[in-house]
């Protein structure tokens, strides 16, 4: 299973450490990764993941990046497959 987050963040010190480490502690291997710079110091965060299986649900995941330092929003989104083989 694979989804899309969007995340709107504060690029602080270890801002993306923790929300990439956390990705990766809950199951899920980053497919893909688009960093974009946005006004007034945030960053957004385009990341395509895939489970390492198939119990595992992306909701979760996103709900806990929410919960995190730095994160303003999180947006969940089915994916369509990557260009990428």
């Amino acid at each position: 299973m694979t989804a899309r987050l969007d995340v709107d963040f504060t690029p602080a010190e270890g801002a993306m450490l923790r929300i990439l480490g956390l990705i990766e502690r809950r199951g899920y291997r980053i497919r893909e990764l688009i960093l974009a710079e946005r006004p007034a110091h945030t960053s957004s965060l385009s990341i395509l993941i895939e489970a390492h299986d198939a119990g595992r649900q992306p909701d979760t995941v996103a709900r806990q990046l929410g919960n995190l330092f730095d994160v303003s929003s999180v947006t969940l989104s089915p994916s369509q497959q990557s260009a990428c083989p």
